[in-house]
């Protein structure tokens, strides 16, 4: 029996169309492999960018860190606030401090050397203020502003008794601060003198467009300045407005009544002397431990004591004798 040929022709063209459907699968899945390839390609290439872009961010936000205090970077990278001239009244607690004599110490020691002592020393209290939560306005060559109240509130009296635990931290670690700088060869003694003062201020974003500062203004600022420059060495003045905030938690000592310009009554000056609770012979210069004590180093110049700063010294130095003479008392004869 002979095949049949137009089967035959219908079979060869069935297979054609097969082959001719199978070359075209072949062309298109090529394609789809090039277009796969290129995708991941370009994908790869959008990843690394996209890792390099993170990485510049990284470093700048790590930059801007530097240059701003914790609550506004927080503030601005967390979107709460904006890079605008915008400024409110607010009640703060403001605190100035200044290294006493800076100018003239300046003339006397190597520049190299004065650069790391500085550095020490702004980089341990910015540590203490931002332990405290205040927010580092600015420093001013040796000195120092700092405020609490903004950009992030609770309530005026835990800023101002923060503020005072933050001075005093200030002042304590300043005696841990001279015996390292002595053994760097700075036989110079570096006191301080700070100030505080609660009350309303504008705050916010002052200055152009395209260049501006968070800080504070105003006639309360002022009077937390002028505290700051009235103070002795190595003292704290507040006024009655700190006072009134912190008196319940606080050891204070009345000073005067003074007069600061653009204010239209007297001030009245309080010396923080400590915080109620510690140790009954705790004092700036003394700080009593579990089985001793720290006398930090002293630096006697009568010539540029006040009376109250000669009168912490020689509660020191009795508080000390006390200590060393009860512990005879407990070893015996």
């Amino acid at each position: 029996m002979y095949p049949d040929p137009e089967k035959g022709m219908a079979m060869a063209e069935d297979i054609e169309k097969l082959r001719q459907e199978n070359e075209k699968l072949s062309h298109e899945l090529q394609d789809l492999r090039i277009l796969n390839e290129n995708t991941i390609d370009h994908s790869t290439q959008l990843e690394n960018t996209l890792i390099e872009q993170n990485t510049r961010l990284d470093l700048l936000k790590d930059k801007m860190k530097k240059y701003l205090s914790p609550q506004l970077y927080k503030a601005l990278v967390g979107g709460t606030t904006n890079a605008e001239i915008i400024h409110k009244r607010k009640k703060l607690t403001i605190f100035f401090s200044d290294i006493v004599n800076f100018s003239s110490i300046t003339d006397s020691i190597e520049s190299e050397l004065l650069s790391d002592v500085l550095n020490q020393y702004l980089n341990r209290m910015a540590e203490i203020a931002t332990k405290w939560g205040g927010t580092i306005d600015k420093f001013i060559g040796d000195g120092m502003m700092v405020f609490f109240g903004d950009p992030e509130f609770v309530d005026d009296v835990t800023h101002a008794q923060n503020c005072a635990r933050m001075a005093l931290e200030m002042l304590s670690e300043l005696g841990v601060l001279r015996a390292r700088w002595r053994s760097m060869g700075m036989f110079q003694t570096l006191r301080v003198r700070m100030g505080i003062n609660t009350g309303y201020c504008t705050v916010g974003n002052f200055g152009s467009n395209n260049r501006m500062e968070y800080t504070i203004v105003g006639g309360q600022v002022n009077i937390a300045s002028r505290l700051e420059t009235l103070a002795d060495p190595d003292s704290i003045y507040i006024s009655q407005a700190v006072y009134a905030l912190i008196q319940d938690v606080a050891e204070c000592e009345f000073v005067d009544n003074i007069t600061v310009k653009g204010i239209h009554y007297p001030i009245e000056v309080y010396r923080l002397v400590g915080m109620k609770g510690e140790h009954p012979l705790s004092t700036s210069v003394l700080q009593p431990r579990k089985n001793g004590f720290v006398l930090k180093e002293l630096a006697w110049d009568s010539s540029s004591m006040g009376a109250r700063e000669r009168e912490e010294v020689r509660k020191a130095l009795q508080s000390a004798l006390k200590l060393l003479e009860d512990e005879k008392k407990e070893e015996g004869p």
